[in-house]
């Protein structure tokens, strides 16, 4: 069986069944490599306590696993389960839903499905990646020094992370590249959707994104090729898909489309008319997504606001040290391509692509570094080209000698016309691709060694930014199982938001403070909580609070006992009985698993102490959002 090649003037093989073999070989262990460290973090999970499936950013992850959670459990429309601020779900996500009936259907938790996703989707990606290359280009060096840059490429992070860590006070402060950031308290933000690898080793929604974005691409180009309405109703397809799983991508994919398609039809090489009709076409198929996700927006004020959280592109210099050499090594690629576009104009995709993609990381929006998705990938095709096209063939040239005697021509020079001719030996060349991926692994793999050190402390580095636990303790397991069987939809859950961040994974009630952009005002609903854990709080006061945001459940554990420890100079030898004592006749004991503590909220509270007694006599509430 044969891909055959998208091209109405030819039926040769795009790539073939001996030619994709390999290519799946290779995947299938970059992404056997990703699983490493989840397979090291389970088998050094301490005594009793439980691996909860992540190795950075639980947040994040753990988001995913609620919203799998209640797809799952039916739900069609998700709901955000981390602010109790008022909403109208209307989150529908293809992608998260068929997650969640796997789930169901093959009783294996969330987290499990999840990794098996991203490891699936692994492979569909590079897959991808290989076969849009391939249509880019015939050269088969260029194509699997894209699929290797892509698979194992970064940047150039982790010299700005040494250059954090020990220049003097005095000095300028480092770059903040996306690829790699240095342990607290010299920290910037990572951006995984901005590195190919970082997003097959953490994220399934990224890596299926991704390679739905190659697959437009490679139908784009197809449709321009063959003058075919179908393959544009095809890319409108794909494109409504992806549109619908991370909306983001299709500014991006709408934009590259658009600038490649004008530029065949200045070159000659398709018709304005058709052409237009062809993008109006899939545009049109691909709208409803947008359209969705706009119209979300206007019905329910809480998921604007989580839209509006700002996520912004770090500066332009930063993000160029984020792709270090392989941003160097793509210009060189940018100027074959546009010296060679007259005799191979697909070589003009992947730069329209990167060309786009670029400028639109500074729009003026609140969600700029989402539209970083995917970037890595044309940058890492165009740097192939400059490798293997341009610097190959440059060291394979001979040096310029004196011209020969007439009729006679040296052996040494025979052997370089020869060069000039067969162009570089393969030996070399993948010598070379071999240096240019060692040369930018660093990052990730210092990146990968960061997430072992905070899985080896249970991320205790990282509790100063509000990062959720790795491990939970076989108690903190039961509490939220026990949530799981007796609360529901409109219950609240007044806790840290490190214990926060997990009981929508399990439970399907809200949670009054869990994640950084999901929960609404998150400073102050944790400023909220923390002022609620602090001991010396009268009953009454206690009281007043829960009431004030309508609290049904409070969770007590280790997570709280540590703020409430944090908040005070000299804290009490037991915080948690403290507690139970503050609030008797205010909640409930319910379930008790050794250091946990699940509290019913009772409705009719009885007031024991002095309402004269030390605390504060209010705890601010959070804003709501504006109409």
């Amino acid at each position: 069986m044969h891909l055959t090649a998208p091209n109405h003037q030819t039926d040769a093989p795009l790539v073939t069944r001996r030619e994709i073999a390999p290519v799946l070989l290779w995947a299938l262990v970059i992404v056997g490599l990703t699983a490493l460290p989840y397979v090291w973090a389970v088998q050094r999970a301490p005594v009793e306590m439980q691996f909860e499936g992540f190795i950075w950013g639980v947040d994040e992850g753990n988001v995913y696993l609620a919203w799998m959670r209640q797809a799952a459990e039916g739900r069609v429309l998700l709901r955000n389960q981390y602010t109790t601020l008022p909403q109208t779900p209307r989150f529908f996500n293809v992608f998260l839903l068929a997650l969640g009936r796997i789930t169901a259907l093959t009783g294996q938790p969330p987290a499990v499905i999840f990794h098996a996703a991203r490891l699936v989707g692994g492979v569909v990606l590079l897959v991808s990646i290989y076969l849009l290359t391939a249509f880019v280009t015939r050269s088969v060096a260029a194509r699997w020094g894209t699929l290797c840059l892509a698979s194992l490429g970064s940047g150039l992070g982790w010299l700005a992370a040494m250059w954090a860590q020990s220049r003097p006070d005095y000095l300028p402060p480092p770059l903040t590249p996306p690829d790699y950031a240095p342990p607290p308290p010299h920290a910037w933000q990572v951006m995984p959707e901005a590195v190919t690898f970082l997003s097959l080793l953490l994220n399934p929604l990224f890596v299926w994104s991704m390679a739905l974005m190659c697959l437009v691409l490679l139908a784009a180009a197809v449709t321009i090729e063959r003058r075919s309405l179908g393959w544009a109703a095809l890319t409108g397809v794909v494109l409504l898909v992806i549109g619908n799983v991370h909306t983001y991508d299709v500014f991006v994919l709408d934009a590259a489309i658009g600038v490649y398609f004008l530029l065949m039809v200045r070159m000659g090489r398709a018709e304005l008319r058709r052409a237009a009709l062809q993008f109006a076409l899939m545009f049109a198929i691909a709208l409803p997504a947008p359209v969705w996700a706009w119209w979300t927006a206007r019905v329910d004020q809480s998921y604007l606001q989580k839209i509006l959280t700002k996520t912004l592109s770090p500066p332009p210099l930063d993000l160029a040290m984020g792709y270090g050499l392989v941003l160097l090594l793509a210009v060189t690629g940018v100027v074959y391509a546009v010296r060679h576009r007259r005799e191979r104009p697909r070589l003009l995709l992947p730069l329209c692509w990167a060309g786009v993609n670029l400028p639109l990381l500074y729009l003026p929006v609140s969600f700029q570094r989402k539209l970083a998705e995917g970037l890595h990938i044309p940058l890492c095709m165009l740097a192939a080209l400059g490798l293997v096209m341009v610097i190959a063939q440059r060291l394979a040239a001979p040096p310029r000698e004196t011209e020969p005697e007439p009729g006679v021509l040296p052996a040494g020079e025979r052997r370089r016309a020869a060069a000039r001719v067969a162009g570089p030996a393969p030996g070399r060349v993948a010598l070379l691709i071999a240096a240019a991926v060692v040369l930018t692994m660093p990052s990730n793999a210092l990146f990968v060694a960061g997430c072992m050190d905070n899985v080896e402390s249970n991320n205790r580095a990282l509790l100063g930014v509000l990062q959720p636990p790795i491990y939970l303790s076989f108690d903190e397991v039961r509490a939220l199982d026990y949530l799981g069987a007796h609360a529901v939809e409109d219950d609240i859950v007044l806790c840290s938001s490190l214990t926060g961040s997990y009981v929508p994974t399990r439970a399907p009630c809200l949670v009054f403070a869990g994640h950084w952009a999901e929960t609404l005002h998150f400073a102050d609903a944790v400023a909220f909580v923390a002022k609620f854990l602090t001991p010396g709080r009268n009953a009454r006061v206690l009281s007043g609070a829960l009431e004030a945001v309508g609290a049904t459940w409070v969770i007590y554990g280790p997570q709280e006992a540590l703020i409430a420890t944090g908040m005070m100079r000299e804290p009490p030898e037991d915080p948690a009985g403290q507690f139970r004592e503050a609030t008797r006749g205010v909640l409930r004991p319910v379930f008790t698993s050794g250091e946990v503590t699940v509290y019913d909220v009772i409705s009719q509270p009885i007031f024991l102490d002095d309402p004269a007694a030390a605390g504060a006599t209010d705890l601010p509430v959070p804003a709501a959002p504006p109409e």
